[in-house]
C-alpha cells in the first residue's frame, strides 16, 4: 500500500513538472507569425464552428451521418461542461505558472475565460470528437492523417497562449475519442437502441445541472434532450434522398430564418428561460426545419 502511494504521488509530480515546463516553453517561442498561426486553429477548434458544420452535414449532405454526429458532438459537449465545473481547475495563466498570451481578434479571444474551467480542454475534446466521428464514417487513410495533424495542432494551439495545462488538451482529446468510439459503435451494433440511448444520456445530464451548475451545461443539456425528443420525429427522413444543388441550398435560407428568429426570440427571454431555449432550437433544427424543407419540397 505504501508502494502505491508514492508511486502515485510521484506521477502527480511527474505530470505537474510536465505541464508546468511543455508550457514554460511554449511561452519561449511566442512571436507574431505564431499567434496567427495559433490563433487561426484555436478558431478553428471552437465548439460554434462544429454545430455549424453538423448542421451543414444534416441538411446538405447525409442525414444518417449528420444525426450520428450530432448525438456524439451533444454528448461531448455536455460531458465536458459538467467535468469542467466539478473539477474547477484553474487555467495556468491564473495559477501563476505561465502568462497569458492576450488576443481580441473578431474570430479568436482570449478575453473573458473563466478562470477555473481548465480541466479538461474543451477545444481539444470538441476537435477530437468531431474529427474521429467523420474519420469513422469516412474510412479512408488520408482522413485519419488530417485529422490527427488538425486536432494535435488545436491541442497545440490551447498550450502557445497559456489557457491550458498539457494534462487538459490529452484529457480534452482522450474524452472526444472515447464520446466518437461509443457512439461509433452504438451506429454499429445497436442502431435501433441509439434513441434510447440519447434519452438516458439526456436525463443524466440534466438531473446533474443541480449538483453541477454550470451554464454550458444548462445550454448543451437543453439541446441533447431536444434532440432526444425531436429527432425520433425525424426517424423516416433519416435515409431520404438531399436534393442536389442549386435547389437544396434553399434549405439555408429556410432553415437560417427559423432558426435565426427564434434564436433572436430566445435572447429577448431572462436567462433562466435558457434550458427551454435551446431545447426549442435544437427541435426546430431537426424536425422543425425537415418539416419545412417537405413543405417547400426543397
Amino acid at each position: 500500500m505504501i508502494s502505491f502511494y508514492r508511486v502515485f504521488f510521484a506521477l502527480l509530480c511527474y505530470n505537474f513538472l510536465m505541464d508546468t515546463a511543455i508550457l514554460q516553453f511554449f511561452q519561449t517561442i511566442r512571436c507574431d507569425f505564431l499567434t496567427v498561426f495559433f490563433g487561426f486553429f484555436s478558431f478553428l477548434g471552437d465548439g460554434a464552428l462544429f454545430v455549424a458544420a453538423v448542421a451543414a452535414v444534416y441538411w446538405f449532405v447525409d442525414k444518417r451521418t449528420g444525426e450520428q454526429l450530432v448525438l456524439t458532438m451533444l454528448s461531448s459537449v455536455s460531458l465536458n461542461s459538467a467535468l469542467k465545473t466539478a473539477v474547477g481547475r484553474l487555467r495556468p495563466y491564473a495559477a501563476g505558472d505561465v502568462s497569458l498570451l492576450r488576443v481580441h481578434t473578431f474570430l479568436f479571444s482570449t478575453a473573458d475565460l473563466a478562470d477555473a474551467a481548465s480541466f479538461p480542454s474543451g477545444h481539444a475534446q470538441s476537435s477530437s470528437t468531431f474529427a474521429c466521428a467523420v474519420s469513422c464514417r469516412a474510412r479512408r487513410t488520408w482522413v485519419w492523417i488530417v485529422s490527427v495533424l488538425f486536432v494535435l495542432l488545436v491541442m497545440c494551439s490551447r498550450l502557445y497562449f497559456g489557457v491550458h495545462y498539457p494534462s487538459d488538451v490529452l484529457a480534452g482529446f482522450a474524452l472526444g475519442v472515447i464520446c466518437a468510439a461509443l457512439w461509433e459503435l452504438v451506429y454499429r451494433k445497436a442502431y435501433g437502441a441509439r434513441y434510447y440511448i440519447l434519452a438516458a444520456i439526456a436525463a443524466v445530464f440534466l438531473l446533474l445541472i443541480p449538483f453541477v451548475p454550470s451554464h454550458s451545461l444548462i445550454l448543451a443539456a437543453g439541446a441533447t434532450a431536444g434532440c432526444a425528443v425531436f429527432l425520433p420525429l425525424d426517424h423516416e427522413f433519416i435515409h431520404a434522398q438531399i436534393p442536389r444543388s442549386p435547389r437544396k441550398f434553399f434549405r439555408l435560407l429556410v432553415g437560417g430564418i427559423l432558426l435565426g428568429g427564434l434564436y433572436a426570440l430566445s435572447r429577448l427571454l431572462p436567462a433562466d428561460y435558457d434550458l427551454l431555449a435551446y431545447f426549442v432550437l435544437t427541435g426546430a433544427a431537426t424536425a422543425g426545419c425537415q418539416a419545412l424543407f417537405r413543405l417547400f419540397r426543397i
